[in-house]
This record gives C-alpha cells, structure tokens and sequence, in this order.
C-alpha cells in the first residue's frame, strides 16, 4: 500500500507552502511527547499545528493547504496535522504506533530535505522536500529526529 510521489506539488505552490511553513510568523506548538509509548523522562518533544480534527477547521491556515489535499482524492478528513521535529544531536527512531484504532488511510508530506526517515516496518522512507507518502497508518510506524538541518517539517493526513 506504500507509495512515493516525488514533485508531489508543482514547484509554484510547494514554494508557497514551504515559504509558510518554515516561516518565523507560522504558529507551532508544544507537545511533550512524540507519542503516548515515550516515558515521562524522555527529554524529547516537537511541535505541532492542528489544522483539520474532529470533522471541524482547526485553524485558519487549512484553506491554504486545500490545494495539497484535493490532490489526495479523500473521502473524509480524519486528521490534518503539521510536524515539526528538532534537530538531536544523535539521529533518534521514535516509538512505533498507529495513529488511530480504527481503519483509515495515512499521507505523508514532507516540507524539507533532511537526514530523518519514515520508518514504516521495515521500510525507511527518506525525507525528501515536495515528497508525497500514501502508507497505511493502521500498521505500527515512526519518525526520526533529523542531524544535519535545524527542524524536520512534516505534514500528516489521516482520512477515508
């Protein structure tokens, strides 16, 4: 069910987007733990923004990203959400997990091109700008801290 879509956006609108999301004015915020498997003592956190959740806008931002998402050809949004990842100075693979219970389907968007992965079972997907992932997000998977830029940027879909 994995597939990689490489130039996901025409150049045009990643810019955009891009240009948004790794811009000082976009709001991020903070989340103590990567998933609920990370023990309390764990040090490591990142920083989200909730666009889509509980069949409502979370933010105003989301018209902005609606281009991406007819892209996607859904039936229902379930989760739309923005991740970013600091960098560790020690790549770090975080705890597998599902993102829900319940059956749904999984994209991943990724924003820039860094030394982090996707880990989905035994598959490492690179981390690479303007770089579409449909996965099944029923399966236990993980992301990555990444070492050689400042921040990996993500954007996660679950829907139907």
């Amino acid at each position: 069910m994995t597939k990689i879509v490489d130039d996901f956006l025409d150049k045009k609108h990643f810019e955009e987007l891009q240009e948004i999301v790794l811009g000082l004015d976009f709001p991020w915020y903070f989340q103590k733990s990567v998933n609920f498997h990370q023990k309390d003592e764990d040090l490591y956190f990142y920083l989200t923004h909730l666009l889509f959740a509980d069949n409502q806008p979370y933010s105003n931002f989301l018209p902005v990203f609606q281009p991406l998402l007819d892209k996607m050809s859904y039936n229902k949004l379930i989760r739309v959400k923005l991740n970013l990842y600091p960098r560790t100075e020690q790549f770090r693979v975080n705890a597998p997990h599902v993102d829900f219970p319940f059956d749904n389907k999984g994209f991943l968007f990724y924003f820039n091109t860094c030394d982090s992965k996707t880990v989905l079972q035994d598959t490492y997907i690179d981390c690479v700008e303007n770089r579409g992932v449909y996965f099944d997000p029923t399966k236990p998977h993980s992301s990555s801290s990444c070492t050689n830029v400042k921040a990996r940027f993500s954007l996660n879909v679950n829907y139907i």
